[in-house]
């Protein structure tokens, strides 16, 4: 947290010193939202999409967002810029949260108990990305017991920090040695991971749930279906149970952080012989040099 620098409502902070109020929702509830931006070659890439998504996030859940979104992103490059200019070593990419509160006030429920409008803080951090040999390990992923939340209960399209049905099932995953977890819904569908999107490819096919089944809109996901396209990579977007995976020849995760991700263990079941398969590695180098290309062009 050392290396972190927080914006609260405008106003910057290092760790120590930024604070929230306990009668904040986002503490009491939580009643928040949440998009995370990473840097490519020091450029913040995909702030369009994931602010479009943070703003298809307030009408879900009944937010309204007291800042535009060019707002929320000239305060996000603020805080970069303030972060590598104080804080940041030289070349370190940059991981940016930005958490919006529906506010502070008398605790109950109701929008006339609110005292603020919409509150915001931004945390600046290093990125931690895979490295190379973790790359070649793949990731371990244990199908979790605990269904993930229904559409008509808490949708997983709004990107909420009421995270507790999803970090919950990581924990029991980790206890059982796994690094991450995996959920189905009610009818036994693969959904997705606790922070992740996930997929498989077999026989030359690659296979997604599709976004109605009720998965988050993952901004990664969308480039590399499209650069699946591209690369004449059959996409199919379907339900499928939790078995389909295991039958794979590849297993991939998919999130801002990790880009395409290749899964080597599911539950007891090595994939691709315990071995990143060629397709995911194909996409992971497609999708990366596809952003460098538009850091390089400055697109944001």
């Amino acid at each position: 947290m050392q290396n972190a620098l927080i914006n609260v409502n405008g106003q910057l902070f290092r760790p120590e010193q930024a604070k929230v109020g306990v009668f904040d929702r986002s503490y009491l509830y939580g009643d928040s939202l949440y998009e995370v931006v990473r840097t490519y070659d020091g450029i913040f890439l995909g702030m369009t999409e994931h602010l479009a998504r943070l703003e298809a996030s307030a009408r879900l859940c009944r937010m309204t967002l007291s800042q535009t979104a060019d707002e929320y992103r000239q305060a996000m490059i603020r805080s970069l810029e303030a972060w590598r200019k104080d804080v940041a070593k030289p070349g370190q990419e940059a991981y940016c949260r930005l958490v919006v509160s529906r506010g502070e006030g008398r605790i109950g429920f109701g929008l006339n108990c609110l005292l603020t409008p919409t509150l915001y803080s931004i945390i600046v951090q290093p990125l931690d990305l895979p490295s190379e040999a973790q790359v070649k390990k793949g990731l371990t992923l244990g199908f979790s017991e605990r269904i993930r939340n229904d559409r008509r209960a808490l949708d997983p399209a709004m990107k909420s920090g009421n995270y507790l049905n999803s970090l919950l099932a990581f924990l029991e995953s980790s206890e059982q040695g796994f690094e991450d977890a995996v959920l189905c819904n009610f009818d036994g569908h693969v959904t997705e991971g606790t922070t992740f999107n996930v997929g498989y490819v077999r026989d030359g096919i690659l296979v997604t749930p599709p976004l109605d089944i009720g998965i988050l809109d993952g901004i990664t996901r969308r480039e590399i279906l499209k650069l699946a396209r591209e690369l004449r990579i059959p996409v199919r977007e379907v339900r499928f149970p939790r078995e389909r995976m295991f039958e794979a020849d590849e297993v991939f995760a998919l999130s801002t952080t990790k880009d395409i991700m290749p899964v080597t263990r599911l539950d007891q079941h090595r994939i691709a012989g315990g071995k990143p398969g060629p397709i995911t590695l194909r996409l992971r180098s497609a999708f990366q040099e596809r952003m460098k290309e538009r850091a390089r062009g400055g697109h944001s």
